[in-house]
């Protein structure tokens, strides 16, 4: 399965962007946090950036008798 990345802003230079991003890791006390920027827009002026934090692997365990 892959991935599912959250878009949070999308700004208009990679400055904006890079400052979120080490705003964003800051907080992240886990270190589990995974940030991108990407470009995007009409001729890749802007800049997007995207978030992904795993979920917690589910506890499926089956008691035994």
């Amino acid at each position: 399965m892959s991935k599912q990345w959250k878009q949070i802003k999308i700004v208009e230079t990679f400055e904006e962007a890079d400052a979120l991003r080490a705003k964003m890791l800051e907080g992240d006390t886990t270190t589990m946090l995974e940030i991108k920027i990407r470009r995007c827009g009409e001729e890749g002026k802007q800049f997007k950036v995207k978030s992904y934090y795993p979920n917690a692997p589910p506890n499926n365990k089956k008691k035994k008798k």
